[in-house]
Formats: structure tokens, sequence, C-alpha cells
């Protein structure tokens, strides 16, 4: 026994080992590559930045995931090898699964699993079958193969994961003749060193899972996995493949906890680089004047000097222009309202195609009246807000992030109602 146990976890690290080395070693080297671009579009000037519609910030939280489904034998007593029996003493039996997750970075994710679930087999040529109940503890690793290969993207709804892990095995089986239903032999029933005296093993998981977030918080996962035991008595009868194999597959809900934990910044989310543009350094220096503020200023101050000018023989058309004069002199409002900046906060934006205005207010709990939608760049982007400075955008992105869950929302610059690639 001792013997079996030193070879399967000698099988079981080499082949963690084999699996994670890589996918580490890829994610840091797509993380890096994001980076130096990320440095690169930075250095450059204002105008041939990128254009930046999402934070690219991840925050870890915790997941916990509650489903159910079938679960199937692969082993000696089994009657075919790719398809289960569903009469005369049926294969199928069903479980039930509860997962508690960390996600400490987009590409990794720690778990916990516990499962519940029946097992049975049936072979009609030794005229026997068997029924097992199960429970099993494992720790696994879901590596985010979009995140690892096409990089972090927050508003990323689907999700495919590999996954890999070790847990122990907790079961009592019972063997049955075929037909007469009598008991031929039993394994764990008090006789075992796990749970309740059940016969504890060890295994090996892997598998895959697909996921679907559907807002915020909740989110959908199908998942099928298979365990490879460190022994041949799941079915009690030893021969053949000495590691029983089975198999737990399931549909199930996902609540995504809020996180107060800090950001992981993967890239710059918005470089603090001031644009080369004449009509926007202007409100930020307000002291010095422009060309046109100079030449609008010299005509007034001209035509009052023309004004002041004696007459020598008055008239009504030296009169009349008198009103013009004056509401010429008040006129420095509209120098100003050609410089029409607004901050927003950004909550979304999406290439191509639209999303619902309604949808994401029912997403996010926010007003649909208060929600704009623009385009820029192929892109459709969605904001809340209409804000004079930057301080009052920051503050209502602060309130969006922490009460209603877009972490990823962002403060962004409108003039004249089109969208800028930079804060001023």
């Amino acid at each position: 026994m001792y013997k079996n146990y030193r070879s399967f976890y000698s099988i079981l690290l080499l082949v963690s080992c084999f699996l994670l080395a890589p996918a580490f070693l890829l994610s840091q080297t797509t993380y890096s590559k994001n980076t130096s671009k990320e440095q690169k579009t930075t250095s450059q000037s204002p105008v041939n930045q990128s254009v930046k519609f999402r934070s690219n910030s991840f925050k870890p939280a915790w997941h916990l995931t509650i489903g159910g489904g079938p679960s199937l034998f692969f082993g000696d007593t089994r009657q075919y090898r790719y398809y289960p029996v569903v009469n005369y003493e049926s294969e199928w039996k069903f479980g039930g699964s509860l997962i508690l997750a960390r996600s400490f970075t987009p590409v990794f994710q720690l778990r916990g699993q516990m499962l519940y679930t029946g097992l049975a087999g049936t072979r009609r040529p030794w005229k026997r079958y068997f029924n097992t109940e199960l429970l099993e503890f494992n720790m696994n690793l879901a590596i985010n193969l979009n995140n690892l290969i096409n990089g972090y993207r927050s508003d990323r709804a689907w999700g495919v994961d590999l996954l890999v892990g070790i847990g122990l095995t907790n079961f009592n089986t019972t063997v049955y003749e075929l037909g007469s239903d009598k008991i031929i032999s039993k394994q764990g029933f008090g006789n075992g060193s796990g749970i309740g005296g059940r016969t504890l093993e060890g295994l090996l998981m892997g598998g895959i899972g697909f996921s679907y977030q559907l807002n915020t918080n909740w989110g959908i996962r199908l998942e099928t996995a298979n365990r490879a035991l460190n022994s041949d008595k799941l079915d009690n009868h030893v021969g053949g493949f000495k590691y029983d194999i089975y198999n737990h597959s399931f549909l199930g809900l996902t609540y995504t906890f809020s996180s107060s934990g800090k950001n992981i910044i993967l890239a710059p989310e918005e470089p603090a680089l001031h644009i080369v543009d004449p009509d926007l350094m202007m409100p930020v220096q307000p002291d010095k004047q422009s060309d046109q503020e100079v030449t609008s200023f010299n005509r007034v101050i001209d035509v009052l000097e023309l004004n002041e000018q004696p007459i020598e023989e008055p008239s009504e058309k030296t009169v009349k222009p008198e009103p013009e004069v004056k509401t010429e002199t008040e006129k420095p409002a509209p120098v100003k309202t050609i410089y029409r900046i607004e901050y927003r906060v950004q909550i979304r934006a999406r290439y191509g195609t639209r999303i619902g205005i309604d949808y994401l207010a029912r997403t996010y709990n926010l007003p649909a009246s208060e929600i704009k939608e623009n385009t820029f760049n192929g892109y459709y982007i969605y904001t809340i807000g209409s804000f004079a400075t930057y301080d009052e955008a920051a503050s209502k992105r602060n309130s969006i992030r922490s009460q209603h869950g877009v972490y990823d929302a962002f403060v962004v610059a409108f003039k004249d109602g089109n969208r800028l690639q930079k804060l001023p």
C-alpha cells in the first residue's frame, strides 16, 4: 500500500509541474508584453496614443458555486466502455457539489470542493453490479485560458478554465448479484479509515470548466472533471486497470462576493499626460491669453477708441451704432463657451454592437435616464453624469464602484459631445 501511494503522488507531482509551470511562464510573458506595450504607448505623443475604454485593473474576490449533475464510473465493473447502461441496473448516478474559490490573479484561481454523489456499475457477464455512496474533498487550481492567452478584459463574459488538483475520497461500496440483489461483498462501512469508517483513498483530478457572467455578482458554470483513484477498490473488484476512475459533471450558479481588496494594476488606467491642444490648455491656464483672445480684446479697444473721437456733425446714423458697440463690449462670455469640456464616468463599452441601456440599468442598479450612449472608433461607450471638474467626476466614479459594483468604472472627458482620447 505504501508503494502504491508513493508512486501515485510521484505521478501527481510530475503532472502538476508539467501543467502549471508552462502556464505560469506564459502568463508572466503575456502580462509583461502588455505592460511594455502600455509603457511604449505612454511615452508617445498624446495624438498617437491608443484609446482605452475599460480599466485594466483586476480585483481579487471570493466565489461560491453550487451545482449538481451526473456521476459515472469507469472501471472493471462496467458493461460498456464509452457509454452507460440505463436499464437493468442503471449506471447513472447523480450528486451535488459545493465550491469555494479565491481568484488571486486573472489567470489563477484556488478552489476547495466538496462532492457528495453516488456511483454504480453493471457487468452482466459476471452477473453482478455495485452501488457506491461517496464523499469527496479536493483542492484544485483553475487556470483561466482566456486571460492566459488573450490577456485580461474586465468586460469579457465567457470564461474557459483548465482544472487540476488533488484530494481524498471516502466511500462505502456494496456489490450485488445481478437479478437477485443478493449482497456479495462490501467495502468500507466502518472498516475503513475515512469519515464514518468509509474507505479512504487519494485521488488526482483534472477537467475543464465553462463560465458565463450574468452580471457583477451572478454567473452560470458548467464543469466536468475525471478523478483517478490510488487504488482499484472502488467497485470492490481488483483486476484489469489498477486505478479506478470516475467522472462528475455539474451545472451550477456562482456568486461573486464584493471584495474590498486592492486592485492589481495590469496596465496604466489613464496616463497622466497633457494634450498639446491650445483649446484645452486655455481653461487650465487662464492667465495665458491665446491669440484669439488678444485679437478680440484689441478689436474691442479699437472700436472704443473710434467711438471716443469727436464728431462734428452728429446725426442718427452715428447714434444708432452705439447699442451695437455696447453689446460687443459685453461679450467676453462667448469666448469661454468655445471650450465645452465635461467629465463623465464610463461604466461599459462594447465594440461593434450596442448594449441595452435598460440591461445596464438593471445590472448595475442605476437609473436608465442617467446612462448616455456614444460611439467612438467603432465602440459603443456608456457613461454616467456630466461634471465641470475632474474631482466631481472622480467622486461619482468612487460612488459607482463602491455602491453599484462597477469596479472598473473610470473618468473620461468629452468636448462638444465627443469623447476625448485622454483627460485634459
